[in-house]
């Protein structure tokens, strides 16, 4: 008999919430262990990503489990994903398939927290709507299990059941969530002043005493940011650089280099890499 192996946890930086762990588990079983495939050794990590048991794509499914085969070559590539108009504190886990994802805010990784706030993003203003991955899931599958269902119905009313979501009619909409990023002792949480970002959550003395430029030409905007830099304020300078991508996504190539620098003075190469990752796909924008 075929063993039926489980997925191991390399799906995020950190280790996968409980919550979204069962959601991981019914799209393992459905995509997976449930297919012709699985008795043939090989796995389709697509399957998984898209299960049509849940009402959204996964971001990012586990890797072939040791002993099976990838259907496609290729498939064991992994890179980050930040989507269009989005910045990196914002990482998502589900994609609605319409331009829209959901996923958590890790505003600081160095933290090492274990969950975290929930927002949709992506083609449009980021929205907080849950305080936790278990909310932010209440959210995803509210719509489906308030509809006439189809032939998933069930497994999902097992699914929320075993989450222990009573889905209400707050769900399914953008709920008037606040973002609560929970500052520790001698750190501060300093709003976007676009009104557009999640702002920044630093040590207090990472901030300086003065707002940063954000609006404006695009040199000013840089100046301003690296003159923070230089006096140790890297948590102001990165909060005028993501405001001003927010005013204006174009600028995104002028803002890189002291936006890349505002995170390695703070710490946080996780936030550099998906940095990274946001100017390689605008210059294939560029490029086409």
């Amino acid at each position: 008999m075929t063993p039926r192996p489980r997925w191991a946890d390399d799906l995020f930086p950190f280790p996968t919430p409980p919550a979204l762990a069962i959601v991981v588990d019914l799209a393992w079983e459905e995509g997976f262990l449930a297919t012709d495939l699985f008795e043939e050794g090989l796995y389709d990590a697509p399957r998984v990503q898209t299960c049509s048991a849940l009402p959204f794509d996964l971001c990012e499914a586990p890797l072939a489990p040791e002993g099976w085969e990838y259907c496609y070559a290729g498939e064991a590539f992994r890179r980050h994903h930040v989507p269009f108009m989005s910045v990196p504190e914002l990482l998502p886990f589900a994609d609605l398939g319409n331009g829209t994802c959901v996923g958590w805010v890790v505003a600081a990784p160095e933290l090492g927290r274990t969950d975290h706030p929930v927002a949709s993003f992506g083609h449009k203003e980021p929205g907080i709507v849950g305080r936790n991955t278990l909310e932010g899931l209440a959210f995803l599958l509210a719509p489906a299990l308030g509809g006439e269902g189809g032939r998933h119905r069930a497994r999902l009313e097992r699914l929320a059941a075993e989450l222990g979501i009573v889905p209400t009619a707050q769900y399914g909409t953008d709920p008037a969530v606040p973002l609560d990023l929970a500052p520790p002792s001698g750190w501060r949480h300093e709003p976007d002043p676009s009104g557009i970002g999640i702002g920044v959550l630093a040590p207090e003395d990472a901030f300086a005493d003065e707002y940063p430029a954000f609006i404006g030409d695009t040199d000013a905007v840089a100046a301003d940011a690296s003159r923070m830099l230089d006096r140790g304020r890297p948590a102001s300078a990165l909060l005028g650089l993501t405001a001003a991508y927010h005013e204006d996504v174009s600028r995104l190539p002028d803002l890189y280099p002291m936006w890349a620098r505002a995170y390695d003075d703070l710490g946080r190469p996780l936030l550099r890499e998906r940095l990274d990752t946001m100017m390689e796909d605008h210059r294939r924008r560029m490029a086409h």
